[in-house]
């Protein structure tokens, strides 16, 4: 397992950095066996304390969790460990299932980036972050599983079957919602 560290307004020592990639490797190595496996992850210091977000790729899909505590960096960092491990074993039987059937589940995220040209002039409309990925497509029940697996609200996505583009959105009621144009 190939872990990358990065950094934002916080400092993590060499020793830090060893001893999390060890532990993501002994917890998350029965999930991919000997397959090489590239984990990102960004820690970042808040008023409150640490910030830690894990992302890796898993059976074409971008897993996604982050946790923040005020106890330290290594609460946070075991917090988000443990909401990606959850996150892995609950949709690990729907992602394998799906793949069995042939359906184009890949989905690959590109680093973000922001737009140098993307700001508004007012400051009320300040564009912070932009998310560039790669539309396949794919049907809505694919779009939700995404959805789920990046911890996300909302999921923007090629519809195969109309062959436009939606958007899938979680309900307050639990249930989901979907945006198409007409």
């Amino acid at each position: 397992m190939t872990v990358r560290f990065s950094t934002k307004d916080a400092t993590v020592y060499d020793k830090d950095r060893k001893a999390m990639e060890k532990k993501l490797s002994q917890r998350l190595t029965r999930y991919f066996g000997n397959d090489s496996v590239d984990a990102t992850v960004k820690i970042s210091e808040t008023k409150l304390g640490f910030k830690a977000e894990i992302t890796l790729p898993y059976y074409g899909y971008q897993m996604r969790a982050e946790a923040a505590s005020n106890d330290g960096l290594y609460t946070a960092f075991d917090n988000a460990v443990d909401v990606l491990e959850r996150r892995m074993t609950k949709h690990k039987d729907k992602i394998i299932s799906r793949k069995g059937k042939g359906a184009q589940l890949e989905v690959s995220a590109e680093p973000e980036t922001a737009d140098e040209n993307a700001y508004a002039t007012d400051d009320d409309f300040k564009l912070v972050r932009v998310k560039r990925y790669e539309f396949k497509p794919m049907t809505a029940e694919e779009a939700i599983l995404n959805m789920e697996t990046l911890g996300h609200d909302f999921y923007v996505f090629l519809n195969a079957e109309e062959d436009n583009i939606c958007t899938i959105y979680r309900r307050k009621d639990g249930g989901y919602g979907m945006v198409a144009p007409k």
